[in-house]
């Protein structure tokens, strides 16, 4: 037996007086029996279905449930209306499950983000009546068959993010009516075939992110995989689908093999999957086509090396072929298309779309970051009646013109760095959509992150209603007023991340748009800046809000000049006075300080040329002084010197 069986002991100490005498702050009463309501929380809540109410246990870590050394410690709180029960032990830093108490009401146990490593023999024994139960995110290395004795109907087991790398065909014995098996994140080298074999109603199974590289399937006599409806084995290190990767007539819907490293999938891999509705084979290596099952209906291959178009069912309704090296769009002679709801090509190397053939259902259109320079003439309401979502993100698009009408409700325009100006027309044949919620055709735009589109013409939106638009992130200095009718854009504008030049040419937005995206949508104003003059560089415009003068235009100066000097700016006739009597102000201040000046100058130059004069005058004197005695020095010394001659 390889599960490790924890004996506690607790040893009690009694006084004289056979009193409980406390042992690290717990009496012999609380080591005995813990209930569950005095530490954790206990609600009643609706079950999955909705059918019936479930006494919800919850105890985590914030419940600081302390002293608590084995879980067969523990009281279940009262059930008068036998109510079922799920419980959950997470975060409770648990290293050993122990047997759990009886309770013939309990259908949910979950013991996530734990660190058990070991469990008692038979721990659920006495829950016979357990649906799911869940491991997930604990130190599991191993399974043993006394793990799940007398749990017969066990219908989901989560053991995702554990170490398991080996299961023996004996560790899931008892769990012949399990439905549901989650094993991501796991050790796990190869699919464990024989270790599910008892388990004949297995319909979903999650094998992802383990290290399997080999996949065949059909080689085994595995009941399992016969009856398995959704499996998942994506995030492995599979290379291959072969033929003998499924079993014949089995009853696969959904398959999720993304992110692995296929390279070479055979012809007629999935013809074998006859109930195979949705396939995912995304971020792979697959360069050649394949035949795809009648029966598909989602395809998902994005971000593989596909340079050519597979041959999709007619009952195909989504397609995802992003991120390929498409060059080309399909063949309208063979495909047929008439069910597909969402088709998305982005990320090719695609330059002309020529589309005939009416799509009845399209509701989104993905032809974003290819090499079309101009709207497809084809984007009209005839071929697409239906379409709703529109991306033309990252196309070196120069000049954006919808030629014919379209009805749209999102319209993408992003990231176009060829776009310099929208001009005059460019969206007048672009219809909105009503939804459910208002009865207003109108439709939202985003043309955000265009580096070099710097002006929108006046006309551009003529003759069409936008339920909102983002122009945020261009090179936007000018706005008018008259490009839109700002108060019906419900869900607002974002200005936001371009050089405005905030001078009386965009008063307006102070006047009627910033009061606008106040009560809407805040959100929108707290990167809306000015850009230009100098003087305002950086300031938000927000800051105006609720002024009463015209802010911009009352600023009397502006860049007049790359070098940053600055003039005049003309008033109007409301502000000449108050502007002429400011200036008068000004001036005679700068006058009275020029004259204090020149006075305190004079005064200095005085004192300082009279003090030049004494010093000169002063220094005269001394020289005559020194010349006088140096004269009669001379004098003296001869007439001594006769003296001693005689």
């Amino acid at each position: 037996m390889r599960a490790i069986t924890v004996l506690t002991f607790y040893f009690l100490i009694f006084n004289v007086d056979g009193q409980d005498v406390k042992v690290d702050g717990v009496t012999e009463e609380m080591q005995k029996l813990i209930k569950l309501c005095s530490f954790c929380t206990c609600s009643e809540i609706p079950d999955i279905d909705g059918t019936h109410l479930v006494l919800n246990i919850l105890c985590s870590e914030l419940d600081k449930i302390q002293n608590v050394a084995d879980l067969d410690k523990i009281q279940w709180p009262e059930n008068p209306n036998g109510l079922k029960i799920a419980a959950a032990f997470e975060g409770l830093g648990l290293t050993t499950l122990g047997k759990l108490p009886p309770n013939s009401q309990i259908e949910t146990l979950r013991f996530s983000n734990n660190a058990i490593k070991t469990y008692w023999p038979d721990p659920f024994n006495d829950v016979p009546n357990l649906k799911r139960l869940s491991f997930a995110q604990n130190e599991l290395i191993e399974i043993t068959p006394d793990l799940f004795t007398n749990i017969d109907g066990l219908e989901e087991l989560d053991l995702s993010y554990n170490k398991l790398a080996n299961l023996n065909v004996l560790d899931f014995k008892f769990l012949r009516s399990l439905k549901r098996l989650n094993l991501q994140s796991n050790l796990l080298k190869k699919v464990p075939i024989e270790a599910l074999s008892p388990m004949m109603e297995l319909e979903d199974l999650d094998l992802s992110k383990n290290g399997i590289f080999d996949l065949l399937l059909q080689k085994y006599e595995s009941e399992p995989f016969k009856v398995v409806k959704r499996l998942s084995l994506s995030g492995n290190r599979i290379r291959s689908v072969t033929k003998e990767s499924f079993p014949v007539d089995n009853s696969i819907e959904l398959l999720d093999l993304s992110n692995n490293v296929i390279e070479i999938v055979e012809e007629n891999s999935f013809l074998s999957c006859t109930n195979l509705r949705e396939l995912n084979l995304a971020q792979n290596n697959i360069t050649f086509t394949f035949a795809l099952p009648p029966t598909l209906q989602i395809a998902i291959l994005r971000i593989n090396t596909l340079y050519h178009w597979p041959t999709f069912p007619s009952g195909i309704t989504y397609i995802d072929l992003s991120y390929n090296r498409l060059s080309d769009m399909y063949k309208e002679n063979q495909v047929d298309f008439d069910n597909l709801e969402i088709l998305n090509v982005g990320g090719n190397q695609i330059k002309e779309i020529n589309m005939e053939k009416k799509l009845p259902k399209l509701f989104s259109l993905d032809i974003s970051y290819n090499f079309i320079k101009d709207v497809p003439k084809c984007l009209n309401s005839q071929i697409l009646p239906k379409l709703e979502d529109l991306r033309l993100d990252g196309n070196p698009v120069e000049d954006v013109y919808f030629k014919n009408i379209l009805s749209l409700k999102n319209l993408y325009l992003n990231d176009m760095h060829k776009l310099v100006t929208v001009k005059d027309k460019a969206f007048s044949n672009v219809i909105g959509r009503s939804d459910d919620t208002s009865d207003k055709n109108c439709f939202y735009l985003y043309m955000s992150n265009c580096a070099s589109l710097s002006a929108i013409e006046d006309s551009a939106f003529d003759a069409t209603s936008l339920c909102m638009i983002d122009i945020s992130k261009n090179n936007l200095s000018h706005l008018s007023k008259n490009l839109l009718d700002w108060t019906e854009l419900s869900e607002g504008a974002n200005l936001q991340y371009n050089p405005w030049e905030c001078s009386c040419q965009l008063q307006w937005v102070l006047d009627d748009l910033l009061p606008l995206l106040y009560k809407t949508n805040s959100r929108l104003l707290s990167e809306l800046r000015c850009g230009s003059p100098r003087a305002y560089e950086g300031l938000r415009l927000v800051h105006w809000y609720n002024w009463t003068e015209q802010a911009m235009c009352s600023e009397m100066m502006k860049r007049s000049d790359s070098r940053g000097t600055y003039q005049l700016e003309p008033s109007t006739d409301a502000d000449s006075a108050s502007k002429f009597s400011s200036l008068t102000l000004i001036l005679a201040g700068c006058i009275i300080v020029a004259l204090i000046i020149a006075i305190a100058l004079s005064v200095y130059l005085v004192r300082n040329r009279r003090r030049h004069r004494i010093r000169q005058a002063a220094l005269k004197r001394k020289r005559q002084s020194a010349s006088d005695f140096k004269n009669s020095n001379g004098l003296q010394k001869e007439h001594f010197t006769s003296l001693n001659k005689v």
